[in-house]
C-alpha cells in the first residue's frame, strides 16, 4: 500500500478516537455538572426571592392635641428616649391642677368625717349614760309606786273599820298617783334616752361611711390620688419619646397638626436587628434547620456579602383556591398554568448589619450549613 494512502487512514482513525474521547469527556462533564447542580440545589439551598426586613411600629400619642413641638424629621435616626414631638400640654396641666385640688378636698372631707365620727361616739357615750340614769330612775319610780300602792291597799280596808281616817287614805291615794306619774315620766325619759342612743349610733355609721375607710385604704383619698396619677400620666403622655433606637419613616406631619390618641403619626423602624425573609420552595425546607448559617447577598451593596443564621421557618402561608386565612403570610406563585412548589418564608437574622440597610431591599440567600434533612418530630 502506498504511504500516501496509509497516512490519511491513520489520521482519520486518530480523529475518531479523539472525537470519542472528547464526547465521553463532555458526557462525563455534563453528568458531573448535573450532579453538582443537584447537590447544590439540595444541600446548599439558594433563592433570589428574598427581601431585607426589620421590625417596625407605628408611633401614636396616648394624648390628643395639637403638636406644639416637633423634633423629628423623615429618615432621621433617633435613639431610645429621644423626644420625637410634644402635644399641647395645657389642657392636661389644668387636669393635674384640678386633680390636686380634688385630693386636698378629699383629705378635708375625710378629716371632717373623722371629726363627726368622734362627735357621734361622744354622743353615743353621753346617750348611753343618760339611758343608764333613766333606767335607774324608772326602777326607783317603780319601787316608789309599788310602795305607795301597797300602802294604799293596806289603808283602804282599815277605813271601813275606822282604824284609818279619810285624810290618811286620801294622802296615800295622792302619793300613789304621784308615784304613777313619776313612773310614766321616767319611762318617757328612758324611751327618749334609748332613741338618743340609736340616733347617735346612726350618726356614727353615717360618719364612718363618709370617711370611706376600708382596711388600710381610704376610698375618697385613694380615688383622688388615682385621678391625680392619671392626670399626671396623661400630662407625661404629651411628650412622645422613641421606645427604641430606630429610623423614622413615613413622616407626613408638620408643627400644629392635631394628633389623635391611638392614631399613628409616623413609623419607627427598629434598626437594632435586621432580618432577611427568603422564600424557599417547600421541597428545600427539609434541608434548612433553625440556626443554620447563611450567606446573604444584597444587590444594593454592590457584591458585599453578609453572614446570618436561620431563626425561624414559617409553618403557614395563605393557601390557594380562595381559602380564608386572615393573618397568614401570602407568597404568590409565579405561574398559574404550571403546578409549582409552594414557597415558605424563612427568617434569617443578619449578623453584621451596617447603617445603610433599608427595609425591602432585594437579597439572594444561600444556606451554607446544617444541611442534613430534618427528622420529623
Amino acid at each position: 500500500m502506498p504511504e500516501e494512502t496509509v497516512a490519511p487512514t491513520q489520521s482519520k482513525h486518530v480523529a475518531r478516537i479523539i472525537g470519542k474521547v472528547v464526547g465521553l469527556v463532555i458526557v462525563i462533564g455534563a453528568v458531573v455538572v448535573a450532579a453538582a447542580a443537584i447537590w447544590e440545589y439540595d444541600y446548599r439551598p439558594e433563592t433570589d426571592d428574598a427581601t431585607l426586613r426589620a421590625n417596625f411600629v407605628g408611633i401614636a400619642p396616648h394624648a390628643s392635641g395639637h403638636i406644639v413641638e416637633l423634633d423629628a424629621k423623615d429618615n432621621q435616626l433617633v435613639h431610645e428616649g429621644d423626644l420625637l414631638f410634644e402635644v399641647d400640654p395645657r389642657p392636661y396641666e389644668h387636669a393635674v391642677a384640678s386633680a390636686k385640688a380634688q385630693l386636698v378636698l378629699a383629705h378635708k372631707q375625710v378629716a371632717a368625717a373623722e371629726s363627726a365620727l368622734k362627735v357621734a361616739e361622744a354622743s353615743i357615750a353621753r346617750a348611753e349614760a343618760q339611758c343608764a340614769t333613766a333606767e335607774v330612775t324608772v326602777q326607783r319610780a317603780q319601787a316608789e309606786f309599788k310602795d305607795a300602792d301597797d300602802h294604799l291597799k293596806r289603808l283602804e280596808p282599815l277605813l271601813t273599820k275606822e282604824f284609818a281616817t279619810t285624810d290618811q287614805v286620801e294622802t296615800a291615794r295622792t302619793r300613789q298617783l304621784i308615784a304613777a306619774d313619776s313612773v310614766e315620766e321616767a319611762q318617757k325619759s328612758l324611751t327618749a334616752a334609748i332613741a338618743a342612743v340609736e340616733q347617735a349610733k346612726a350618726e356614727r355609721i353615717r360618719a364612718e361611711d363618709d370617711i370611706g375607710q376600708e382596711g388600710d385604704v381610704n376610698g375618697h383619698i385613694a380615688a383622688a390620688e388615682a385621678q391625680l396619677s392619671e392626670a399626671e400620666l396623661n400630662l407625661e403622655y404629651c411628650h412622645v419619646r422613641a421606645p427604641f433606637t430606630g429610623r423614622i419613616v413615613n413622616f407626613n406631619i408638620s408643627l400644629g397638626e392635631f394628633a389623635r390618641a391611638g392614631v399613628d403619626v409616623f413609623t419607627l423602624v427598629d434598626t437594632r436587628t435586621w432580618y432577611v425573609v427568603a422564600n424557599f420552595r417547600e421541597t428545600q425546607l427539609k434541608y434548612i434547620q433553625e440556626g443554620a448559617p447563611a450567606e446573604i447577598y444584597l444587590q444594593f451593596k454592590g457584591g458585599k456579602r453578609f453572614q446570618g443564621s436561620v431563626v425561624g421557618l414559617a409553618w403557614a402561608v395563605v393557601p390557594e383556591d380562595g381559602t380564608s386565612a386572615i393573618g397568614l403570610p401570602s407568597v404568590p406563585r409565579n405561574l398559574d398554568w404550571v403546578r409549582l412548589a409552594q414557597r415558605f418564608p424563612v427568617r434569617i437574622q443578619v449578623q453584621n448589619p451596617d447603617d445603610s440597610f433599608r427595609v425591602g431591599a432585594s437579597a439572594v440567600v444561600t444556606i451554607t450549613g446544617s444541611t442534613q434533612p430534618m427528622t420529623p418530630k
